[in-house]
């Protein structure tokens, strides 16, 4: 599904783009009686496509948003982020974004991927020095780069741009702090997969259990916070086994780890009763994020219920 650029925009701000060598400026609702950062983005390329909507809306500070072939007409404008949406793969050489980076020499620069970017690394040319982010990544890696910026006023994102995939990872911190979170529990049909999750839950300071095991062995259920559920993708085995997993487990947000979701699928997921939703592969502070969230989503709704 495709949307027109100003159908887009529309939908987001309230108001339709007349003429596409216009930017666009504008605050996130949700951000009205919250205080916003003190950092503005510019958002360019396929911002109009459906892939972004969520994206767009998830923003929290003033954004510029502009057609790829006008970025440059913004290059003496202040920014501390400059995103460029692609829909799909070669939609803009490795030489304009390298354009891109000369004209933005000291602001970040990050790749906001589609659904059809997937397996660029394997088999397409994926953009150097330009961190690579799926549309179903975004919300807990920019919360994190705008935690950095507030913080120490610089991020992850402003590494050098000679660094590779795997710079980037290892030196990425993590906050460990627990979050008053106590026990986070696992389903996963294989030690391996238990061990992978577990090892990230342990890093955030949590401590685990595992579903499946704990029902082999006849062990008393323990008191958790959250679930999360590692598959593959979604299907109807997928939905029987978060039922099943539901029943064993009290009352708490699950979160699924799964491979490249797709947006009409996110929709049956949410439907199922899962919270969150995380691809694979991830960073560690997408997993914290997504299981902090829903257990603070959680505890909200329990203190203050909608009235009916």
């Amino acid at each position: 599904m495709f949307l027109r650029k100003s159908d887009a925009v529309a939908a987001i701000c309230g108001f339709v783009v007349k003429g596409a060598a216009e930017s666009v400026h504008f605050p996130n609702a949700r951000s009205e009686g919250k205080p916003m950062s003190d950092h503005k983005a510019l958002v360019t390329g396929d911002f109009w496509h459906s892939d972004f909507k969520s994206v767009l809306s998830q923003f929290e500070v003033p954004v510029t948003l502009v057609p790829f072939e006008k970025a440059k007409t913004l290059a003496d404008s202040n920014f501390d982020l400059v995103v460029i949406a692609q829909a799909r793969r070669g939609q803009h050489s490795a030489s304009e974004v390298q354009k891109l980076q000369t004209l933005f020499a000291n602001t970040p620069i990050v790749a906001l991927l589609g659904s059809w970017c997937e397996g660029e690394t394997r088999s397409g040319t994926p953009w150097p020095g330009v961190p690579r982010v799926y549309w179903h990544q975004w919300e807990g890696q920019y919360q994190k780069f705008a935690s950095q910026l507030q913080q120490h006023k610089i991020a992850d994102w402003h590494a050098a741009r000679t660094s590779t995939t795997a710079d980037r990872v290892l030196n990425s911190k993590t906050n460990d702090s627990p979050n008053g979170i106590q026990c986070v529990a696992i389903s996963a049909w294989t030690n391996q997969q238990h061990a992978m999750v577990a090892d990230a839950v342990n890093h955030f300071g949590w401590s685990s259990c595992w579903v499946e095991r704990a029902v082999w062995n006849a062990e008393t259920s323990a008191v958790v916070d959250a679930i999360v559920i590692e598959a593959d993708s979604w299907s109807p085995d997928l939905a029987s086994r978060v039922k099943w997993v539901r029943g064993r487990v009290a009352d708490c947000p699950i979160i699924l780890i799964v491979n490249y979701p797709r947006q009409d699928q996110l929709k049956v997921i949410k439907a199922a009763g899962i919270s969150e939703v995380v691809s694979k592969p991830f960073e560690l502070n997408e997993l914290k994020t997504a299981v902090v969230r829903a257990v603070e989503s959680l505890q909200e709704a329990r203190f203050n219920p909608v009235a009916v």
